[in-house]
């Protein structure tokens, strides 16, 4: 295992390895506010699928929000970029399409994986089960997607400014 270790080149891995911290946190948020919140919308009256989808969505967006700032000073080095607007942006989007990841394997894993095979389980340990897939899936959307576009320079706004003018 030592041997293992000696090989693994920390540097060339250390934006992932800060990235996964980031998202631990940010998972760990993600993970425990969507219990309360499915509640909260069960008293509102929606009923098991749209109160789990709901409370995915809006535990996912709080969690994005708690971790931009960390992410970006902490896992990709860009605290002195001075793009902090720009960034949210690209921020935004790429967690935007990483929710619709997270939110269609949560509800594709439900319904076609853990339900039929595990169904004798609680409703809440089949929904964090399929919260967890989600999540992990949407961990990786989101480090691809914010290491190659979010904080680092695309020409992408140079263009939209260019065709404004």
């Amino acid at each position: 295992m030592t041997e293992l270790l000696k090989n693994i080149d920390l540097k060339k891995h250390k934006s992932f390895i800060n990235f996964f911290l980031t998202g631990v946190f940010g998972a760990s948020v993600n993970f425990l506010s969507q219990i309360p919140l499915k509640v909260w919308f069960l008293d509102f009256g929606m009923n098991h699928d749209a109160a789990l989808a709901w409370s995915v969505f809006w535990a996912y967006m709080i969690s994005t929000a708690a971790t931009f700032i960390p992410a970006k000073i902490f896992a990709f080095s860009a605290k002195e970029s001075g793009n902090s607007k720009r960034e949210w942006v690209k921020f935004f989007i790429i967690a935007s399409l990483a929710l619709i990841v997270q939110e269609l394997v949560t509800l594709g894993t439900l319904k076609f994986i853990v339900n039929p095979y595990f169904g004798d389980y609680s409703l809440l340990w089949r929904e964090k089960a399929s919260h967890l897939a989600g999540m992990a899936c949407s961990f990786l959307a989101n480090f691809f997607g914010h290491k190659f576009f979010t904080f680092r320079t695309t020409g992408l706004y140079r263009m939209i400014r260019a065709d404004r003018n």
